[in-house]
């Protein structure tokens, strides 16, 4: 796919004439607009089932590109890598973000959020500056669009038009303003008023395998044996020094905010959030640890003290805990089942719109892969990655699913092929997890 925009000649804009950036282009920029180009879709046809039509397909993507999380010294600096209040107010005019839907009806009766109010406040939703998409990210998800649309159109054989597509996002403003992204990509046609689409914000927590408060006290419980395990505390100790080292010299550089211990997200890794003394004595968790060096990796303000190397260390150790603790069936059925059956409802729909794109987060395709029971993926999804799932219509009435992340398809750990039967997947979710579930 030809990029829209040619970044060695243009400076960048966002494809619209009432929206520009001054985002710089950077050979980092340059690699991650060649690595979003250069991910196909994957060629092969459906194997193992005859007679099958492709009827709709969802994609989840992650976020864009954004600032850290964790709150930084320089503030200034970091909101210099935001959109501006001109941008976002343009790309907000095209959508409308619903946060009222009743999100019980995804939850198991014995959830201990059952019949609670929605709202929570998630720590990694960040602030005014730190956790938001940045231009960059923006630009990303823009790119992405362009990039589905083209693919969408020849996969589904029509063109694909705004009133084709239903839209899920998690509430938080930096995934939000990517799906916003995403579709001005998809549908930037200036010589038209632009489309205003639904998105459907209120399922955060069923949408994320670490909400807060978690939504039963078993899987709070089931993190807590399972970070105790010999093997899980093995491959922590041994990975302490580093985490000690890194987090001693971020701290000593002054990069770091003054309320950088005071942020906790992750599964198996949250912390007494109100007691940042306490913290402040011990190293940052993997997850903050992760995020923090990528994004100052990327801008080239990593301290030298700490090599590539133990940052892709930090990383994958990161990653690592992420899957050990979601492969565990129990875990994965309890802390992305309610999400599941969510994905499953919208494989299934039958409201004549054969795409659905839902925004969402790392954690959230990572927790999908797991829960499915997918085999890892060659790589952790990066910014603006896509999880796309195509459903097939069987002669005989049954829905097929196949799965890629990034173009990769991936296969099942479980079963055959790379063509699987909705009910399948539904078994393998929750029957094999043990426990009563809310039937599907």
């Amino acid at each position: 796919l030809t990029p829209r925009v040619n970044p060695r000649l243009n400076p960048p804009s966002l494809l619209k004439n009432d929206i520009k950036t001054t985002m710089p282009m950077t050979p980092f920029t340059l690699l991650l607009f060649i690595g979003i180009f250069l991910s196909q879709v994957d060629g092969r046809e459906p194997s193992s089932v005859t007679g099958l039509k492709l009827s709709r397909v969802v994609i989840v993507h992650r976020h864009g590109d954004r600032s850290p999380i964790t709150p930084m010294a320089d503030e200034a600096y970091w909101a210099s890598t935001l959109p501006d209040k001109h941008t976002l107010e343009a790309i907000e005019r095209t959508t409308e973000v619903v946060k009222d839907s009743d999100l019980n009806e995804f939850l198991d009766s014995s959830s201990s959020r059952s019949g609670m109010p929605q709202e929570s406040k998630h720590l990694a939703k960040g602030g005014p500056i730190f956790g938001q998409l940045s231009q960059l990210g923006l630009f990303q998800m823009i790119a992405l669009g362009a990039q589905l649309k083209a693919e969408l159109d020849e996969a589904l054989g029509l063109s694909v038009e705004p009133s084709d597509v239903t839209v899920y996002s998690t509430d938080f403003p930096r995934t939000i303003q990517s799906v916003q992204g995403t579709l001005m990509g998809m549908f930037d046609n200036a010589e038209a008023p632009p489309p205003v689409f639904k998105v459907e914000a209120s399922y955060t927590q069923i949408m994320i395998p670490d909400p807060q408060p978690r939504n039963s006290k078993e899987q709070v419980a089931l993190e807590k044996v399972l970070t105790e395990t010999e093997e899980f505390q093995m491959a922590e100790e041994s990975m302490i020094p580093l985490a000690k080292k890194a987090t001693s010299i971020l701290r000593a550089s002054g990069l770091l905010g003054q309320m950088a211990d005071s942020v906790s997200f992750g599964v198996g890794e949250e912390k007494d959030a109100s007691n940042a003394a306490a913290a402040a004595d011990k190293p940052l968790p993997w997850g903050q640890l992760s995020e923090v060096t990528k994004c100052l990796l990327v801008r080239e303000l990593l301290p030298s003290s700490i090599t590539e190397e133990e940052q892709k260390k930090i990383m994958l150790h990161s990653a690592g805990r992420w899957f050990k603790l979601l492969r565990h069936p129990k875990m994965a059925s309890l802390a992305m089942g309610p999400f599941v059956r969510l994905l499953m409802k919208v494989v299934e729909a039958d409201d004549g719109t054969p795409v659905s794109i839902i925004s969402a987060h790392d954690s959230t395709l990572i927790g999908a892969i797991c829960a499915l029971r997918l085999e890892n993926p060659s790589v952790w999804p990066e910014y603006a990655s896509c999880l796309k799932i195509e459903v097939f219509d069987a002669p005989n009435g049954g829905k097929f699913l196949r799965i890629s992340l990034n173009g990769e398809v991936l296969g099942s750990t479980e079963l055959e092929g790379d063509l699987f039967a909705v009910g399948e997947i539904k078994r393998l979710v929750f029957d094999s997890a043990g426990g009563s579930e809310k039937e599907l």
